[in-house]
């Protein structure tokens, strides 16, 4: 039905998510439309709005729709998906179901006041203004306080900068972990500032600079409230400036997303649900169609968040702060090209704001390989220093003085290719950390035995910058000056330190001034990667990486090191038993340490042979020496172990033996592991011969490869999605 606004009701404490629209319809009937305050403020009396009730009488918040020229109630709301890609396959590795919508509730705004903290509060600043109902008391706070007179819990109020123009878009997470926040980001768009000058690069200031651009008549309309000497004065003269404000163009005063996300571009799909929001509603006057969006960042120089989105920089500010605006319509888009076209300062900076800092670094000049590594320790256990029950407890057990010594690492082998990924993976104590300190010691020719090998064989790039992280051993020592100026000492650039920062994913302007001791042990680990990088390593080795993240924060900080060691050409060896942060490093190269093994875990034969199960498990976890087979075998060294369609480890040929009567084999039960039925089913009256195996490997995870028709015992593997080799005629020839 047709209705028309008779009267807008609304209460200063609770405007932001309580008013009302009175309404009267044709035929004379009035309703009273419960909605927040922030949208009945800039309805106009005596205008007209279709009206859709599902009951007549006691109208709640969900029982109507109210439209204008745009939709007016529900609110915006729409879900939104953020897949996080691999940069090596363009995959997805994980994503994010978003949804964003207006801000309705009480709760909206007490997480708005929350993240607001994360960008511009300290200890002495307090960000939102609380009422208590039963004193009509107004308190600051950054949390909900209890009334100082009565002891009540109060409500939330209003932001302290915000005005009643501004409006909010929340971001929820609709699929979390427990640990998660629902609350992961807001925006806040208000009406253009009302007058706009422009600095030039000699210091000089040109007046009223937008209309250069765009058409006057964009910004004859402004927000401007005057005055005013109390807040309620204030309250009432705002309400006044709403009356007559509308343009085109709106401003977007705040995009906040929690700093564990911001790695993760949600503040770019924040910034797209925005425009979303502006062109289906027209915010915030909803009297003007869209066509631009303007914005005035400083932290724009130091951070190319807002150009990834879209915005253009075309000049800065009286006061010196950059303006960027993002086009949405056609006319808008011709104006700032035309602008950056004709524009003598315009020309010179074509439209780009941020300059990135951090530049790719002179690749290792060749793989690091170690061969023939040897590395043991010795520990020699006396009883001297224990009290006398003590020793003697032990001694009931056996323990004696005695020396233990165990190797860590026994005939190693592995190689580190430049510009690559490489993980290193095994269980507690296996020589992780030892094999770090090896590559550590041996590029910068440390004379201690912890970082030397006992033996081996080692080819090193001449040109590698090495950075060692090991914690608890060798970490940085940021004292008590501030994380961001640690950084600033170390690289010179303060815009590069910032960058650092975001790469490491702290991307918190208030953590960038916090001192070291006051991070959380998560942000603690985040910061020592940080001085890491500001060291522009090419070369990067860091032991337990992510181990005191939550499993989405190491995931999103995984992808990023991933992400930035790919583009900048720094070498990555990281320790890790972590499966979520293998999946999102997507390493080139992963690396098994353990019982004095080391060997890469993914690296797949040419041939490998078909094994049927528990035997193929049997074989690759090395309990199984002997394979049982109706001829012998001509091959020798490294082969794959086949289950199904999937290689599952590795194992050295060592020999062909036979042939053996079933009488023999049954002696040898241990090595063959096949029980006497099968041995006699299997050699149907012949004699049978066995291929002898060694240095047994199982995969970390097993491979898929493309089978080839043809190939039945030996296969020529091929991962999947790799070319095709040979053809299985070629195959089966080369095998047996």
């Amino acid at each position: 039905m047709e209705v028309e606004l008779i009267r807008v009701e609304l209460r200063r404490p609770t405007y932001r998510y309580l008013g009302f629209a009175h309404v009267r319809s044709g035929d004379g009937r009035e309703y009273r439309l419960p909605m927040t305050g922030t949208v009945a403020q800039w309805l106009e009396v005596g205008a007209e709005y279709e009206l859709r009730l599902s009951r007549e009488t006691e109208i709640g918040f969900d029982d109507y729709r109210l439209n204008g020229e745009v939709p007016i109630w529900p609110l915006f709301a729409r879900e939104y998906a953020a897949e996080r890609t691999s940069p090596v396959s363009g995959e997805t590795l994980y994503s994010y179901r978003v949804l964003a919508r207006e801000a309705r509730y009480e709760r909206d705004y007490e997480a708005i006041v929350e993240l607001e903290q994360y960008h511009y509060a300290s200890n002495e600043e307090l960000l939102a203004w609380w009422h208590c109902e039963a004193c009509d008391r107004y308190e600051e706070a950054n949390a909900r306080p209890h009334c100082p007179k009565c002891g009540a819990p109060m409500r939330f109020h209003d932001l302290k900068s915000a005005t009643r123009a501004s409006r909010f878009l929340v971001l929820e997470l609709l699929e979390r972990e427990p640990y998660e926040p629902q609350y992961v980001g807001y925006v806040r768009v208000d009406p253009p500032i009302p007058a706009m000058n422009r600095r030039l690069p000699d210091g000089t200031i040109e007046r009223d600079i937008r209309r250069r651009v765009f058409p006057g008549e964009w910004f004859a309309h402004p927000f401007a409230p005057r005055g005013g000497e109390g807040a309620g004065e204030w309250w009432e003269l705002q309400g006044e400036a709403l009356k007559g404000a509308r343009s085109p163009v709106a401003r977007l005063a705040r995009v906040v997303v929690h700093p564990d996300y911001r790695v993760d571009g949600l503040g770019q799909l924040a910034i797209r649900a925005l425009v979303d929001w502006m062109r289906e509603r027209w915010v915030p006057d909803m009297r003007r169609p869209k066509e631009a969006l303007e914005t005035i960042a400083m932290m724009a120089r130091y951070n190319p968040f807002m150009e990834k989105a879209g915005f253009v920089y075309l000049w800065d500010t009286g006061s010196g702060r950059p303006v960027l605006y993002l086009p949405l319509s056609d006319r808008a888009r011709k104006a700032i090209e035309d602008f950056l076209a004709r524009d003598p300062v315009a020309r010179d900076h074509r439209g780009k704001l941020y300059r990135p800092r951090f530049e790719p670094v002179e690749p290792l000049s060749c793989p690091i390989r170690l061969r023939k590594l040897f590395k043991s320790y010795s520990n020699e256990l006396t009883l001297e220093d224990l009290s006398e029950p003590v020793r003697e407890a032990l001694e009931a057990f056996g323990v004696r003085e005695r020396m233990i010594q165990r190797y860590v690492i026994k005939n190693g082998e592995i190689e580190i290719e430049p510009g690559k990924i490489t993980a290193i993976v095994g269980a507690s104590g296996s020589g992780k950390t030892t094999l770090l300190r090896i590559i550590w010691g041996l590029l910068t020719r440390c004379d201690d035995p912890l970082y030397r090998p006992d033996a081996g064989e080692w080819e090193l790039p001449a040109n590698a910058r090495v950075q060692l992280l090991i914690p608890g051993e060798v970490e940085p020592d940021f004292g008590d000056a501030a994380v961001i100026e640690v950084l600033y000492r170390i690289c010179g650039d303060e815009a590069l330190a910032i960058e650092i920062l975001n790469y490491a994913g702290i991307s918190d302007a208030v953590l960038y001034r916090a001192r070291f001791r006051e991070l959380s042990t998560g942000q603690k680990e985040r910061a020592k990667i940080a001085w890491v990088l500001a060291h522009r390593p090419n070369l990067i080795l860091i032991d337990e990486f992510g181990a005191h993240l939550d499993p989405a924060t190491a995931r999103r900080v995984a992808r990023r090191m991933s992400q930035l060691s790919r583009e900048k050409g720094i070498t990555l060896v990281l320790v890790t038993h972590r499966r979520e942060i293998l999946e999102a490093l997507e390493p080139d190269a992963v690396y098994m340490v353990g019982y004095g093994t080391l060997f890469r875990a993914d690296e797949v034969p040419e041939r490998g042979f078909r094994v049927r199960e528990p035997y193929a498990t049997y074989i690759v976890e090395g309990k199984k020496r002997w394979e049982v087979r109706r001829y012998p075998t001509e091959v020798r060294g490294k082969v794959g172990v086949v289950s199904g369609d999937k290689v599952i480890g590795t194992v050295e040929i060592l020999g062909s033996k036979g042939p053996y009567t079933l009488e023999e084999l049954r002696e040898h039960p241990d090595r063959h592991l096949a029980d006497e039925r099968f041995l006699k089913e299997y050699a149907r009256g012949e004699k049978l011969y066995v291929w002898e195996l060694g240095e047994a490997r199982k995969f970390h995870e097993p491979v898929e490869f493309e089978a080839q028709r043809g190939q039945r015992t030996w296969i020529r593997l091929r991962r999947k999605g790799h070319q095709r080799g040979e053809s299985s005629e070629d195959a089966t020839r080369n095998g047996d």
